[in-house]
């Protein structure tokens, strides 16, 4: 009892010290990504897209989102109230970035549990508050989450990158559930998110060998090396600043990969 009391104390704790506390540079005026880290903020994943958007020619600025009170991965895959109130923090510093900086594009990208943390964000945001596109990896969501109440603060799609391979969501993750609480079923980063609303609006991009030369093996984490994030990401982000755009949003556009576009 004093161990799950001290638990609580912790997370309640952490919850309200935790908040939007972004330090915008001279970048964030050519628009700003949010960065949300897998549970634990153990991930450097950050580092990897700032690189790689950068070698892509994006000129915006790359924010990370510290999320968890514990920096223990279980602990914030199970007390999923801490993701949810890390939601409400990232709702807080999205209005804030379009208040100071109106007119620019945000845009979101979420690793494993982190994407929990982007799409519970997007369902906080007031009225009149909107994202451009979202960048799931390895998501730890339900892969039937409904994402249509976070659709309507998207002004494009929901870009969901899995892996079948993924030894960590397809045994650990299963066992402590999904960061929305379904135990033993499918996240989204194994089988691809298939929600009951907004499928023409959410692209599914399964692993493929090619990726490998990129640094993408099919992990848990390796979908954000600089390498993958300029070859492949980058063309989600960039899209508005005539960069030229990815392979892989190329062949998704022309229809070349239909079997990965979820569609009606």
């Amino acid at each position: 009892m004093n161990r799950v009391l001290s638990l609580s104390g912790l997370v309640f704790v952490g919850l309200a010290l935790t908040g939007c506390a972004t330090d915008y540079g001279k970048r964030a005026d050519n628009g700003l990504t949010f960065y949300c880290p897998g549970a634990g903020n153990a991930d450097m994943g950050d580092a990897g897209l700032r690189s790689g958007l950068q070698r892509a020619g994006y000129r915006g600025q790359v924010a990370r989102l510290t999320w968890s009170v514990s920096f223990n991965a279980v602990v914030d895959q199970t007390v999923r109230v801490i993701a949810r109130q890390g939601g409400k923090n990232l709702a807080r510093c999205i209005e804030d970035y379009i208040d100071k900086y109106p007119g620019r594009e945000v845009n979101l990208v979420g690793l494993s549990a982190g994407t929990g943390v982007a799409i519970f964000g997007l369902e906080e945001l007031k009225p009149g508050y909107e994202v451009n596109n979202v960048v799931l990896i390895a998501s730890s969501l339900h892969h039937k989450y409904d994402v249509g109440k976070a659709l309507r603060r998207v002004k494009g799609r929901i870009y969901c990158y899995y892996s079948r391979n993924d030894a960590v969501l397809a045994s650990l993750m299963k066992a402590f559930g999904t960061i929305d609480g379904v135990f033993l079923e499918d996240g989204a980063g194994a089988v691809g998110l298939h929600s009951p609303r907004g499928a023409d609006r959410i692209v599914n991009i399964g692993w493929r060998p090619e990726f490998e030369k990129y640094g993408y093996f099919g992990g848990h984490t390796d979908g954000t090396s600089a390498a993958f994030v300029q070859e492949y990401i980058a063309g989600h982000i960039v899209t508005s600043q005539h960069v030229a755009r990815s392979r892989i949003v190329a062949a998704i556009e022309s229809a070349k990969v239909p079997r990965d576009a979820r569609r009606d």
